[in-house]
């Protein structure tokens, strides 16, 4: 009965870490999700997120990613391979703070769109079926393997790439007029100088 009821309270706290509304107890965090970030194809988004000890006892922990898998899901949803820690393990004593940064590289070929969520509500509260790809950070006391932990739903809003020329293509529109006028002087004075030039050859 003894092992029993050991074996249940495991697995009650290892079951915190996959509640994604729930705060661990024996460490807080700043934010319950990192959604719709934005970025480019080809470039590298940071976030920081700060951790809290709450406990007593020092804690050592690390961070990782999870993607939860869902029948007829495509391959938007899965993000966790763009997705690193610094630092990536950690501890923590109570009272104390420590900030985390997230980075996600955006692959190259990565499309325009919503990335590791199904919709932009994934972080809200009451729509953790539209969340796929996840941080999680676990921790214990020094010694222990009973971990506690969070979370967090992450997904990324890849934009569309800017043209090359826009901003020369805004400077046109914005100065249309004055760059009209200047191209018909140089036109003007560009015809000066032939005709006069053809008049010295004459002579």
């Amino acid at each position: 009965m003894y092992w029993r009821n050991t074996i249940l309270l495991a697995t009650f706290l290892l079951g915190f870490v996959f509640i994604p509304d729930f705060f661990a107890l024996a460490t807080s965090v700043d934010r319950v999700g990192i959604c719709n970030l934005e970025g480019y194809a080809g470039k590298t988004i940071e976030q920081e997120i700060t951790l809290e000890g709450t406990e007593s006892e020092e804690r050592a922990g690390f961070w990782y990613t999870h993607y939860k898998k869902i029948e007829g899901d495509n391959d938007r949803m899965d993000i966790t391979s763009w997705i690193s820690f610094e630092p990536e393990e950690y501890t923590i004593k109570q009272g104390e703070i420590k900030t985390f940064t997230v980075k996600i590289k955006i692959p190259r070929n990565a499309g325009p769109g919503l990335w590791g969520a199904t919709a932009e509500t994934a972080c809200r509260e009451g729509h953790s079926e539209e969340r796929r790809s996840y941080i999680i950070f676990k921790d214990t006391p020094l010694g222990g393997n009973v971990y506690s932990g969070l979370l967090l739903p992450i997904s990324v809003n890849v934009l569309e790439s800017p043209n090359p020329l826009a901003p020369v293509i805004n400077f046109v529109r914005q100065n249309i007029i004055t760059l009209a006028l200047a191209i018909v002087i140089i036109v003007l004075l560009a015809v000066m100088f032939l005709k006069k030039r053809r008049r010295a050859e004459e002579k």
